[in-house]
């Protein structure tokens, strides 16, 4: 080792002697400052972590805490006039304490300031002490201070109180230097209620922990947890794998208190007071993710519906269930597509729907026609989702026949198909916009010319169809919702404007296709749908009595065009409720008066299936009624009017059908008459077309001569009618001469203004007519002869719908269904009970009866004690509700 080798290890040394000479001299010049404030800080710190200030409270606490906080201060006052120890003064303490001189320390950190002659030799002997140094010795700090060795005690103290806070020290420390006021407690005083309200989702009742220290709860579970009896309690410990917290207090009282937190993962709950504690282990239940699939392969229905068959499971239910559909195409940017379609389901929440058919109406889709590929997802309240196999189909679409409907679809694919964004706006300078007009000119650039093709397109082709509507459109409804749309797309400047017109075309073409009743039937479809989904998501009750509102609404609207079309086609009996249709009308009230009480009592399941089963009466009535009174599928009502009356209104309307088709040819035969008086005047060939006799001829049509003859035989036909419309004793029917006002019809069509129907006298006024009809064919005036046919027509269903009705109301007044009495003859005031069974029903409405039974549910349900499988009953009880 070299000389400059050793040197270095001496400094070394030498600066780690002077470090412990230094700290020596530190303890024992400010130690005897803080003695006093060390023990009493350690007092406080004892009667912190054994929980002696949490037992007696204030005011004892707070002195204790001021005094520490008094002398703490004082004692760094007075450490302020001390001087802290310097290297010098380390220095001098080793050398003295190893009974060096000439400062050694100095020299060997040091260098010659004149002559360095005698230096090398100075050095060598500083050097030399240097090594020979020792350790510095302490001197007694506290032991002059301290006779009784409180010095040595006290630390031990504060051990034991830590060993007897483990675990709260911290929160205890914490708890005993705050500077509220806390009053002391008592674990015997204090009172613990703890229990967990599982997620909505769930659909379970609270969970009460009792005399239970494991339980299990679901995840994500909201832990609730209160103590009263005391007014300053402790924090509520909650201890899970990764970390333990606690919980802050909400005061709730002068002596109440609670503490809430979400349970994901199995924790521990645990309420400390001194050495007493109360603790909770919390198993938290994973929610398990759905587990669906479809049965069989969708198909389409009679009403062109897809029927789709799915299963599917969940342990706390499934909140929604959709469709994910992507076409089927070669082209890879059409194949990347999605659709999604929501399935609606009979409540908010199902746990298990097994072999379940649902139809759901897809015409309207943009792919309808094509085949898809498609996924069926389920979607539980925990937002887990799970999803079936993958399966194809094809999206059933409407068949129209109409042309005009036909035409319209076609315009609303183009507009489906066009669903991308518009060109850019034109940029123009400065110039161009100094020439550019001030207002608004609709100009196509700005506009239709930078929309899609496919939208261009679109309007091109409704322009061409509303061009000439004279002879395409006979419902002006058509036209002008057509014009109204192709309007929109002129003047549309984005997609954004389009959104509404795919529906409103939809509508547009079921209006072409099947008239007022087809749009009275999709509102009510529409309507329908939205009260079920209400229904199914619990909306609020005055959501749900509006959108029953609608839902009624739309029914009567939907009926009323039913009897409207049945008058139209003569079918009298079906339009006036004979041959079925009243007995449906019964029901349709029944089941709109069912579906009102299930709701507001809060039946979901019975108000669903109450709509279900009345959107399949309605689906139906149209089938009866086209079938021209025969009642549908239901048996005929006995009773209801004699033989004699059904066979006479039902010749009335055989009458009046002939009629009509006579009308029709009456027409016909006028526009060939028309179309040969042109041929004439353009070929110059006036006798063409005349026989030897002089009579008009050729085409199909009949002659006048012919037409008038087929008049007589109608009207000869109406006075036999006449003649016929006997009882079984030869007698007219008493009928013939009542009349009957709108307000006994129910407000129809005739009849608005409050003015009287007579059968007789609609029938003298049917005869009439047909009597001018014949005198004006046999004279060749087709004009006169059509305007007669219709006042016959006209006179024949006022005569039929009269005489319907009144043989409805005779009928009632024989059986004595008078308002007062019930179809069975009992006295609907008391609904045909005595006085005495009256006395032994529950007089309390069904909502308050209710109620209280939803009450008694949940507070047994919430009844830990009870066995396992009847809390499981009631859980299973308080689902259907």
């Amino acid at each position: 080792m070299t000389d400059q080798e050793s040197i270095t290890q001496i400094r070394k040394r030498t600066a780690r002697l002077t470090w412990q000479a230094r700290a020596m001299i530190f303890w024992e010049r400010y130690a005897p400052v803080f003695a006093l404030a060390g023990l009493i800080c350690g007092l406080f710190l004892i009667g912190a972590f054994s929980g002696i200030w949490e037992r007696i409270g204030d005011p004892w606490r707070l002195i204790g805490l001021l005094i520490a906080i008094y002398v703490l201060i004082k004692a760094g006052l007075n450490a302020r006039r001390k001087k802290l120890p310097s290297q010098s003064e380390a220095r001098r303490r080793v050398e003295q304490d190893s009974n060096a001189t000439h400062r050694p320390l100095d020299t060997i950190d040091d260098k010659p300031a004149l002559s360095a002659d005698a230096w090398p030799i100075h050095f060598k002997k500083a050097v030399e002490s240097a090594r020979l140094l020792g350790a510095p010795r302490s001197r007694p700090a506290l032991a002059p201070l301290d006779p009784y060795f409180i010095r040595f005690a006290l630390p031990a103290a504060i051990g034991l109180a830590l060993m007897v806070g483990a675990g709260d020290n911290f929160e205890r420390l914490k708890r005993a230097m705050a500077p509220s006021w806390q009053a002391g407690i008592s674990a015997s005083d204090a009172i613990f209620e703890v229990w967990a309200d599982p997620p909505d989702y769930t659909g379970r009742p609270p969970i009460y922990f009792k005399d239970r220290q494991t339980v299990d709860i679901p995840a994500g579970s909201k832990l609730v947890a209160r103590v009263s009896g005391v007014k300053s309690p402790t924090r509520l410990k909650i201890s899970t794998a990764k970390r333990s917290r606690y919980l802050p207090l909400e005061r709730l009282g002068p002596e109440s208190f609670e503490a809430t937190t979400i349970v994901k993962d199995r924790a521990k709950a645990r309420w400390r007071i001194g050495n007493q504690q109360t603790e909770w282990t919390l198993n938290a239940i994973k929610d398990q993710n759905p587990v669906i699939s479809v049965l069989e392969n969708p198909i389409a229905d009679k009403r062109d519906r897809l029927s789709l068959t799915y299963y599917f499971e969940d342990d706390y239910g499934v909140e929604e269930l959709f469709l994910i559909i992507n076409p089927l195409s070669e082209d890879p940017e059409e194949a990347a597509k999605i659709s999604r379609i929501d399935i609606p389901l009979s409540g908010r929440s199902i746990r298990k729907a097994d072999n379940i058919t649902t139809p759901l109406d897809l015409t309207k889709h943009e792919w309808a026609g094509r085949k898809v590929k498609a996924r069926l997802y389920a979607r539980d309240g925990a937002n887990q989702s799970a999803g079936s196999v993958e399966f194809f189909f094809t999206i059933p679409d409407k068949i129209f026949v109409e042309p005009l409907a036909k035409a319209v679809i076609e315009h609303r694919q183009l507009v489906l198909a066009g669903a991308g964004e518009y060109a850019p706006l034109p940029t123009y300078t400065r110039r161009e916009l100094r020439n550019l007009p001030w207002f608004d000119t609709y100009d196509t650039d700005n506009r239709l010319g930078r929309a899609p093709a496919e939208i261009q397109r679109a309007a091109v082709l409704i322009d061409a169809v509303t061009d000439a509507p004279a002879d395409i459109f006979k419902d002006p409804a058509v036209y002008m919702g057509l014009k109204n749309v192709v309007g929109r797309i002129r003047y549309a400047r984005s997609a954004d404007a389009l959104a509404g017109i795919p529906e409103d075309l939809w509508s547009i073409a079921i209006r072409a296709e099947f008239g007022v009743l087809g749009t009275a039937l999709e509102e009510m479809r529409e309507a329908e749908q939205a009260l079920r989904d209400g229904i199914a998501r619990r909306a609020p009750q005055r959501e749900i009595d509006t959108l029953f509102d609608r839902y009624n609404e739309a029914v009567d609207r939907y009926t009323e065009e039913l009897r409207r079309k049945a008058m139209e086609e003569g079918n009298f009996a079906e339009a006036n409720g004979g041959g079925g249709n009243g007995q449906n009308m019964d029901q349709i009230q029944e089941l709109l008066d069912a579906i009102e009480e299930a709701n507001r009592i809060g039946d979901t399941e019975g108000a669903r299936l109450a709509l279900a089963k009345l959107a399949e009466l309605l689906e139906n009535m149209q089938i009866q009624l086209a079938a021209g009174g025969g009642g549908g599928d239901g048996p005929p009502m006995e009773g209801e009017m004699s033989e004699e009356m059904k066979k006479s209104l039902e010749e009335l309307a055989d009458l009046l059908g002939e009629q009509r088709e006579l009308q029709d040819e009456t027409q016909q035969a006028e526009n060939e008459e028309l179309q040969r008086e042109l041929d004439q005047m353009l070929n110059g060939q006036s006798g063409q077309g005349q026989s030897e006799d002089g009579e008009q001829s050729g085409g199909n049509a009949m002659t006048p001569q012919e037409l008038a003859q087929q008049q007589q035989a109608l009207e000869e036909a109406l006075q036999a009618l006449r003649e016929g419309m006997t009882d079984e004793n030869g007698d007219p029917f008493p009928e013939m001469g009542e009349t009957v006002t709108a307000e006994r019809q129910g407000g129809g069509e005739d009849g608005e203004d409050g003015t009287s129907l007579n059968p007789e006298e609609a029938l003298d006024d049917a005869e009439q007519a047909m009597n001018r009809s014949q005198g004006a064919l046999q004279g060749g005036d087709f004009d006169g002869s059509q305007q007669a046919q219709s006042e016959a027509i006209e006179a024949l269903r006022q005569a039929g719908q009269a005489l319907a009705e009144l043989a409805t109301d005779g009928q009632e007044a024989e059986n004595g269904q008078d308002g007062k009495s019930d179809p069975l003859g009992r006295d609907s005031a008391n609904g045909g009970l005595d006085e005495n069974a009256q006395q032994d029903i529950d007089q309390r409405d069904n909502a308050t009866r209710s109620r209280e039974l939803l009450e008694e549910l949940r507070r047994r349900a919430g009844e830990q004690e009870r066995e396992q499988s009847e809390r499981e009953y009631l859980d299973r009880l308080l689902k259907r509700f």
